[in-house]
């Protein structure tokens, strides 16, 4: 028996050997099971070439075909002029196609001009713009083009000047201090909207919600707030103390708003879930909204939607473009 010792020996070391072995595979084994499965994600626009970034990482430009990790991930197209994000919930394996129509569209109105509030304390200054006079104070003007421009301002007590470079397709104010004569002195109004409305007296635009407060000579005034996009107008008389502030409020009208999208879609407004399309007749106050649609293959789409006071207001989408 003495004699056997080595052989023993030999076999344990053996059957140590196997068992490392099994162990080892075994542990190997669901490594590589565990490997990722990648999706597929194939994004076209129209016209190509539109910037691709995927959970705000570049990833060329359009044509163009990805590889993607399982899981919820944000895709964003854009150009120069245009952008679209969805939401892609990606299973392993899973192929999906999505196409974007970035062309501008020909209807849309082109903001080309710049507005000037011009304010005068006391108000009535008469008012000249590189050159030109056009009116007296308070004055709102909304046909100049985005370049600097010479203001002067001229009453029956003194003048003063500044030059202004207008930017397009906004409003700035200028406000001038002139001497004080022994006449009334002018107050203020301010109008508190949801939406942008111009302040309207006597037929001619004085100032808009925009502005801080609109310049008005002590006395009654009748005014008129209007917003045409929204097709908002309501009227109201106000009395202008010297040297304090009027405040007039808007209070929006609702108006109905009909949803649908294709296939289907879960739909938020504002952040608040208001049900599954096709939806009809939804009550919202006249202005902007934010309108989203979730679908669980198709992802996510956003659409800002200015809802009017006049008539029955639609929105439709389709996801699968």
């Amino acid at each position: 028996m003495p004699g056997r010792g080595p052989l023993l020996f030999g076999t344990i070391v053996i059957v140590t050997a196997v068992g490392a072995f099994v162990a080892v595979r075994a542990w190997l084994v669901p490594v590589r099971a565990a490997a990722v499965n990648f999706a597929t994600v194939t994004v076209d626009t129209q016209p190509p070439g539109a910037e691709l970034l995927i959970d705000n990482q570049p990833h060329g430009t359009t044509p163009q075909a990805l590889t993607v990790a399982p899981g919820v991930h944000t895709l964003l197209v854009r150009t120069q002029g245009a952008q679209r994000t969805v939401q892609l919930t990606l299973g392993a394996g899973a192929q999906m196609a999505q196409y974007f129509d970035l062309q501008a569209n020909p209807g849309a109105a082109v903001v080309s001009q710049a507005r000037l509030s011009i304010l005068t304390d006391p108000p009535g200054a008469r008012v000249v713009v590189d050159g030109r006079p056009r009116g007296v104070s308070p004055l709102l003007l909304d046909d100049l083009a985005p370049a600097p421009h010479h203001v002067t301002v001229t009453s029956d007590t003194g003048s003063a000047q500044q030059t202004i470079t207008l930017v397009n397709g906004t409003i700035k104010e200028l406000v001038f201090s002139l001497p004080q004569s022994k006449g009334p002195l002018g107050g203020w109004v301010t109008v508190a909207s949801p939406f942008p409305v111009d302040v309207i007296e006597r037929d001619e635009v004085i100032g808009t919600s925009g502005t801080a407060r609109t310049m008005l000579a002590a006395g009654s005034h009748d005014v008129v707030l209007r917003n045409d996009s929204v097709g908002y107008e309501s009227r109201h008389r106000i009395e202008v103390v010297a040297g304090r502030v009027a405040a007039l409020e808007v209070v929006p009208p609702e108006a109905s708003l009909n949803v649908n999208a294709r296939p289907w879609a879960d739909v938020l407004i504002d952040g608040v879930g208001v049900g599954q399309t096709p939806l009809a007749n939804l009550r919202l106050t006249a202005g902007t909204h934010q309108v989203t649609f979730r679908h669980p293959q198709l992802g996510e789409r956003r659409e800002t939607v200015l809802v009017s006071a006049r008539g029955v207001n639609r929105l439709a989408v389709d996801l699968a473009k």
